[in-house]
């Protein structure tokens, strides 16, 4: 089937970004304020480098010893093929929501629906875990925080509030402090690093110690551990492209932005990786540590620095609450405006003085506060993110697969993978079932029982079951406007 009989014409590349959209069906509402720069600095932000660090290294090394460290080179090297791929999707299709309109546009209303219940209900899952890595900061800087339930429970609603208030704004004004955040971000675990490798108390070659995990057998099964918790790491790059109709330049910012995001997240966490792993004071003490980065900083480097990390890690983690929240927006929005939601004219109303969707962002920071009914659980769930992650990952490459088939694209995008496009895409999807593999096999680290199934079943399972049965009683009767017809009504105002 050619794109055109899909609904999804393949616009000529000499016209300008918002007739482009209206060659796609979308009328242009949003305001073009982001660049590659912001654009870039968002998908960190949505990756977090320090709130990953705080929450993943001090496991990585007990599970893995100081060599996990190159799990993160390999994990690049792989997740490369999907960046890439996103960044070919993102210039063909550049729509708010980013993946979900990929799958939608590739695949049609049902992936496009499940794709996107999968992936909001994985980022909203990342809220509350965003919210007890803020309690985590604050008791590091004040002493006198003692964190409970009731205090992580406050913490993370009056972030999740925060982040909403200053959502509703404007994006230009949510990109300057997304900006100012991730930038002393990077800063602060670079000035890190630094300052780590003048106190070292391990040679380069504590990076091949395994702190004999692997007991008798080989390391290879407890490094698929640690890859299943490394990559938690590294997925969320293609949130740059879910800012794509406010993103100037949007057939190619969004897509370096992609990559950008990425490759930035990776090499810092490496840097700071590395130069952490040579100041710990020895192998067996670092892996049974769970405060490792503020005792080994505080050890290397004294109280005030740590305290000073600590409080550029408040920083960071707030533009980490923000981009998430952001892009949890973004993605209800998009599926609203194909009408797969309840309430689709409430969530796609903006604000006349903001062009903000005002009835999205509450909707979104009301949902990111409900997984903290289930308090005691968010650390276990939070393990599932990632396999959340993937499924919709898995889902838009094998539609991207199947059109390649077809013959797509029949166009170049101005990012494209011209040859490469195929065996990029299948190693990207081989890739991608390995690592939903990894992190649903059943183990008390990445996929714990809270019920008769490990929790990713328990989740997987769950969501299947309510988009099948909105799916059907619902969307699967309910008619959109063709494409063609949208553009048409749009360019005749």
């Amino acid at each position: 089937m050619s794109d055109v009989a899909a609904g999804n014409p393949e616009p000529a590349q000499d016209i300008s970004d918002n007739e482009y959209l209206l060659q796609l069906g979308v009328e242009p509402r949003f305001k073009r304020a982001l660049g590659f720069f912001t654009g870039s600095l968002f998908a960190v932000a949505f990756q977090g480098p320090t709130t990953g660090a705080l929450l993943i290294t001090g496991a990585t090394v007990a599970l893995g010893g100081p060599a996990f460290i190159w799990a993160i080179p390999i994990i690049f090297a792989l997740q490369l093929l999907l960046a890439t791929s996103w960044a070919e999707l993102s210039s063909h299709y550049p729509l708010t929501g980013g993946i979900y309109q990929w799958a939608s546009r590739l695949g049609g209303d049902f992936l496009g629906w499940m794709t996107g219940l999968f992936y909001v209900f994985a980022i909203v899952l990342v809220m509350p875990a965003v919210g007890q890595v803020v309690g985590i900061v604050l008791s590091g800087l004040f002493t006198s925080l003692k964190l409970t339930t009731a205090t992580t429970v406050v913490i993370s609603i009056i972030t999740t509030v925060l982040a909403a208030i200053i959502m509703a704004t404007s994006v230009r004004f949510v990109s300057i402090l997304n900006s100012i955040g991730v930038v002393l971000e990077l800063a602060v675990l670079l000035v890190a690093a630094v300052g780590l490798l003048f106190h070292q108390h391990q040679s380069v070659s504590v990076l091949g110690n395994t702190g004999g995990v692997q007991g008798h057998g080989s390391y290879f099964w407890p490094f698929l551990v640690v890859v299943a918790l490394v990559v938690t790491q590294l997925v969320g790059f293609e949130t740059a492209g879910a800012f794509a109709e406010e993103t100037n330049k949007a057939r190619i910012k969004p897509s370096q932005a992609i990559i950008a995001g990425l490759a930035g997240t990776a090499i810092v966490l490496f840097i700071f990786d590395f130069a952490l792993l040579l100041a710990i004071p020895g192998v067996k003490s670092a892996m049974t540590n769970p405060n490792l980065i503020p005792s080994v900083l505080t050890a290397a480097l004294g109280s005030g620095f740590a305290k000073l990390f600590l409080a550029g890690a408040l920083v960071a983690v707030f533009s980490t609450a923000i981009a998430t929240l952001a892009t949890i927006v973004r993605m209800i929005y998009g599926m609203a405006r194909n009408q797969q939601l309840p309430g689709s004219a409430f969530l796609t109303r903006l604000s006349g003085g903001t062009t903000e969707p005002l009835g999205t962002i509450v909707v979104a920071g009301v949902l990111s506060i409900l997984p903290l009914i289930f308090i005691k659980k968010v650390p276990v769930i939070v393990a599932s993110i990632t396999a959340l992650i993937i499924i919709p990952y898995i889902l838009v490459l094998a539609s991207v697969f199947w059109r390649r088939l077809q013959g797509w694209p029949r166009e170049r995008a101005q990012f494209n993978l011209g040859r490469w496009g195929m065996p990029v895409t299948v190693a990207a999807l081989v890739w991608t079932v390995v690592i939903l593999l990894d992190a649903a096999w059943p183990r008390t680290v990445t996929n714990p029982k809270l019920g008769p199934l490990p929790v990713i079943e328990d989740l997987g399972i769950g969501l299947i079951v309510v988009g099948l049965l909105w799916w059907f009683f619902v969307l699967r009767h309910r008619s959109r406007t063709p494409a063609g017809a949208r553009a048409e009504s749009v360019i005749r105002r």
